[in-house]
């Protein structure tokens, strides 16, 4: 008699392997994962903190650049300079100086020329060259300010 039987029957099924579900990494590099991880956060953080501190700075930069071509801004610009001065060193000796003294200690901490401030702040009738100079050296010493800035001052005598 004829063997009936199909030689596909005698075939296993064909058993599929077990989904594995787990990202399996050993245990150091689980740590240096997380070592990497805290380390970026606290770049990030240390980035935002920054940030956060020249805020004042961006502001003044922002409020600086309203003022620009204004025949009378030189007051305005000066204050603004102080006000930032204050802002990050309240206590900074500069700022009780005399309008002379002021301009010699501006003028140490930049490479910029500072017009003469006492006829550009109290003289009756404004001079627009000046006024552009002093915008360009309170845009230039803000840019270059980085919330430190040297007490003492070379030129312009002893602090009264």
């Amino acid at each position: 008699m004829a063997n009936t039987h199909s030689p596909l029957d005698q075939l296993a099924d064909i058993s599929e392997p077990a989904l594995v579900n787990a990202f399996a990494l050993p245990p150091l590099a689980w740590f240096a994962v997380a070592v990497l991880g805290a380390g970026l956060l606290y770049v990030a953080w240390r980035l935002y903190r920054r940030w956060r501190f020249f805020a004042a700075k961006r502001q003044a930069l922002a409020l600086l650049a309203t003022l620009a071509g204004k025949a009378d801004s030189a007051s305005q610009i000066n204050q603004l300079l102080k006000r930032v001065l204050l802002h990050y060193q309240h206590a900074h000796p500069a700022l009780t100086l005399p309008v002379a003294q002021w301009q010699s200690w501006l003028a140490a901490g930049h490479s910029a020329t500072v017009p003469d401030l006492t006829n550009l702040l109290y003289s009756p009738s404004a001079d627009p060259l000046a006024n552009e100079q002093f915008y360009q050296f309170a845009q230039g010493w803000l840019q270059s300010y980085n919330g430190k800035a040297p007490a003492d001052y070379t030129s312009g005598g002893q602090h009264a």
